[in-house]
């Protein structure tokens, strides 16, 4: 509903900003798609931030599965205790995302994006051994990594990409984060099922290696 709100409350005028004739009447869909992929693709600090969302889906689908095993499970708390870890999470992802701009305003936003990723795998991978309280803490510090490390994707878009070509570039890059969880869920359910009492740890670890990589392999100097 506070979302709706703040939407309704951006001026009409604002809104249209950016919208040009050549945006609205794409001639051909499928040349639109393959574009908006070259475009994503094409721009160095785009692949580094989409590499790094990879990064992040790893990890916030260890969170949204197997968080509820483990407090159940290796805890031995209720549905409240659950309730509690996850609002937590949420917070954390909030604050970031209310700070994101504030801590990082580099043409790259290369901070934001691996501080984000080295929160995330750190606060997973310690995850099983943590009490609850503690836990709790690791899941905020989770919230705040999630936010840092997917958010600057879509000020860069804004910034590194034309405004007739933003709406495809979008798409395109809302397409491929969703792929990125489809592979993420499968992982974490995994990791859930064939290591119950160190799948955080296994799935932090991942976490860091394929940051690590994206850094090596993607990241714009």
């Amino acid at each position: 509903m506070l979302a709706a709100v703040l939407i309704l409350a951006i001026p009409k005028a604002d809104l249209q900003k950016g919208v040009v004739d050549a945006g609205k009447n794409p001639k051909n869909a499928w040349a639109e798609v393959i574009k908006g992929i070259s475009l994503l693709f094409g721009n160095k600090l785009l692949r580094f931030a989409l590499s790094i969302e990879f990064v992040s889906a790893i990890a916030g689908a260890m969170i949204l599965v197997n968080t509820i095993s483990h407090v159940k499970n290796e805890l031995q708390l209720d549905d409240k205790y659950y309730g509690w870890v996850m609002a937590a999470f949420g917070i954390g992802a909030s604050i970031a995302a209310f700070a994101s701009g504030i801590i990082d305003k580099s043409k790259s936003r290369s901070v934001s994006l691996i501080s984000g990723a080295l929160l995330l795998g750190v606060s997973v991978c310690f995850a099983n051994y943590a009490n609850y309280p503690v836990f709790v803490g690791l899941w905020i510090l989770a919230g705040l990594g999630q936010s840092l490390a997917e958010i600057p994707s879509e000020t860069l878009i804004g910034e590194n990409i034309s405004s007739e070509n933003q709406g495809k570039v979008y798409g395109s890059h809302f397409a491929f984060s969703h792929l990125w969880w489809a592979i993420a869920y499968p992982i974490a359910g995994y990791m859930g099922n064939r290591f119950p009492e160190n799948d955080f740890l296994y799935g932090g670890i991942l976490t860091l290696v394929v940051g690590l990589l994206a850094v090596v392999i993607f990241r714009s100097r």
